[in-house]
């Protein structure tokens, strides 16, 4: 499996590039970030350039922020979304001559005073034009489902057979589910059944421990297991840990890849 680090929720106390390289020094071939505006200050060419010298691929970057608080929420028609396409395209051009595969998007929060099929239909007709931008820079869209009980208070898309669905209904190569496996085993449980029957619209995995968003070796999920499930599935992409280490962060990391590589 190609496990992969997401850089910010681990190695904070280095400068960001200082982060690549540690990754890479610590076993990590893949690596990702969030927005391509705020982590690292340099143009895509540099971060390409950053990640050739380390020895690693960024696997993805984030357009919005789960609350909708970055161009608004995709979940109400009234919104308009301006601000979201002109992110978007920023985005995916950035991502694109960073020579990064995908990016991820996220719904939003609910919409007080607004049903649930209404929230559906809005992010589905919400999510077209940005698929379309994503078709043009040959870019792959992640939608993520999140947890509403801990982490992300009232996010609408909190199940992955909803984002599976949505990636479905839209059909396009270049928009598939990001699977969390920390937020599914919140929302969910039952990961693998789930994973099974959404695998063929799955483009990238999250993981973190349950409960607490810790280590992946400590928790209620046999991290191992559903490794060895998703292989027997076929997929080939990258398993990124996105978690926040509770041991300092260097044995954190070094133990998480020893315990899923054995």
């Amino acid at each position: 499996m190609k496990l992969g680090l997401c850089l910010e929720m681990a190695l904070l106390q280095l400068p960001f590039e200082a982060r690549v390289r540690k990754a890479a020094e610590l076993g990590f071939k893949y690596v990702e970030m969030w927005w391509v505006d705020a982590s690292f200050k340099g143009t895509p060419e540099q971060l390409a350039k950053l990640a050739a010298q380390a020895g690693v691929q960024f696997t993805d970057t984030v357009i919005n922020a789960p609350d909708g608080s970055q161009g608004g929420n995709l979940t109400d028609p009234r919104q308009n979304m301006e601000a979201f396409y002109a992110r978007a395209q920023m985005t995916l051009a950035y991502t694109r001559e960073a020579q990064i595969p995908a990016t991820i998007v996220l719904t939003g929060n609910r919409v007080k005073g607004l049903d649930e099929k209404t929230m559906e239909e809005s992010v589905v007709e919400r999510l077209k034009p940005l698929v379309d931008m994503a078709e043009k820079a040959g870019v792959t869209v992640l939608l993520e489902p999140l947890n509403d009980l801990y982490d992300h208070p009232d996010h609408w898309l909190t199940s992955s057979d909803k984002g599976a669905e949505i990636c479905r209904r839209i059909g396009s190569p270049r928009l598939r589910l990001l699977f969390d496996t920390y937020h599914m085993r919140v929302m969910e449980g039952d990961l693998v059944k789930h994973i099974e029957r959404n695998i063929d619209v799955i483009g990238h995995f999250h993981a973190a421990g349950v409960p607490g968003r810790h280590e992946v070796f400590n928790g209620e999920t046999n991290y191992p297991f559903v490794l060895k499930q998703i292989e027997r599935m076929g997929y080939a992409g990258a398993f990124g840990l996105e978690y926040s280490p509770s041991l300092d962060d260097e044995t954190s990391l070094r133990q998480s890849l020893t315990y899923l590589q054995a």
